[in-house]
């Protein structure tokens, strides 16, 4: 005799599996329109029906001869997007910049630096364009901003968690509630005061320390960070303190190393967050030298016009390849971070 309960126990996993995979291939949709986007031509973009020829055009016998198909490909798939020659329209092309401004960047200026007070500047090859050049800087400005805001959070973060999660001071309760509070506070809220105190008070303004340092300790770090530590057996600390470590050295060489999976959950978190920042370094920076990535691809909507959709889809394609590179590297780390910190404390 069959199992019942058995039979509509495969049959619910059955659905449910069935359910959400087409939900996640409704969530690639647009993955996928940008993709297609960005290889598509400007013609077949800016048509009553975007991209109306190229599926029209697309058949089972285009499908089954290998030269109907490469002749289809080269018609509707093509690389102006990125760069166009003839009327420099393409993404490389809008974005190219005098190298001699390429060569002072922010970031890697100090490597030309040497080099311009050795050898003699040519004005005719600092006038020559780099393509791609403003694109590259955005890139840059953003993982410099990015790496640097991770190390310093974690660092930070994991501070103050084991200070709150081991170390018993006054109002340390009252002190943490406080912290965690601060969550609700809309971060829309914090931008005038913050603007106000970068600029009037430190003159900070259009700097990456002005960019970074307001997205450095986070009230979710701070109690992931605490939940963490806070499971961590505490014998482990007295034997540090009998042979004589100190809280610093508890902290760097007992917990720090204790605590590798939620450092590692909190800098891909946070990591993200850098790389997809936009208010804070919209309303901080004025420099295109200083844009991070998401800033300059909405300044790029506006350069390279508005019907130029294949070019912002373009840089959007090349945008998104790190995020993407980051979720299929770290994804163990990234599910563990929806229950990390779950434990009752």
């Amino acid at each position: 005799m069959s199992n019942p309960r058995g039979f509509w126990s495969r049959l619910g996993r059955a659905v449910a599996f069935v359910f959400l995979t087409a939900l996640a291939l409704l969530l690639m949709v647009p993955m996928v329109w940008m993709v297609l986007c960005a290889f598509t031509p400007q013609s077949e973009l800016q048509r009553a029906v975007p991209m109306g020829g190229t599926f029209s055009a697309l058949s089972v016998g285009t499908l089954t001869s290998p030269s109907q198909l490469g002749s289809w490909m080269r018609t509707y798939f093509t690389l102006e997007n990125f760069h166009e020659p003839q009327r420099r329209t393409g993404l490389f092309d809008v974005t190219a910049m005098p190298r001699d401004e390429f060569e002072r960047a922010p970031v890697h200026g100090w490597l030309f630096a040497g080099v311009r007070a050795i050898r003699p500047a040519d004005p005719q090859r600092a006038r020559e364009p780099v393509p791609g050049g403003r694109l590259l800087l955005w890139f840059e400005n953003t993982l410099f901003i990015a790496v640097a805001t991770t190390v310093l959070s974690v660092l930070l973060n994991a501070m103050a968690g084991y200070a709150f999660a081991k170390i018993d001071f006054p109002g340390r309760k009252t002190m943490f509630w406080l912290v965690i509070g601060t969550i609700m506070i809309p971060g829309q809220v914090t931008v005038i005061p913050l603007f106000l105190l970068f600029t009037g008070v430190l003159k900070w303004h259009n700097s990456f320390l002005a960019v970074i340092l307001p997205m450095v300790a986070a009230p979710v770090g701070i109690f992931l960070m605490k939940q963490y530590i806070q499971s961590l057996p505490g014998t482990l600390e007295d034997a540090a303190r009998i042979d004589g470590c100190t809280e610093i050295g508890i902290f760097g060489r007992v917990i720090l190393p204790l605590s590798k999976p939620i450092l590692a959950v909190w800098a891909i978190f946070t990591f993200i967050g850098a790389w997809k920042a936009f208010l804070w370094p919209l309303i901080i920076t004025d420099s295109q030298d200083m844009y991070m990535l998401e800033v300059g691809l909405k300044t790029l909507q506006f350069t390279a016009g508005a019907r130029n959709i294949g070019v912002v889809m373009s840089a959007a394609l090349l945008a998104s390849i790190p995020m993407v590179a980051v979720f299929f590297l770290f994804q163990k780390h990234l599910t563990k971070g929806l229950t990390v910190g779950a434990v009752k404390g």
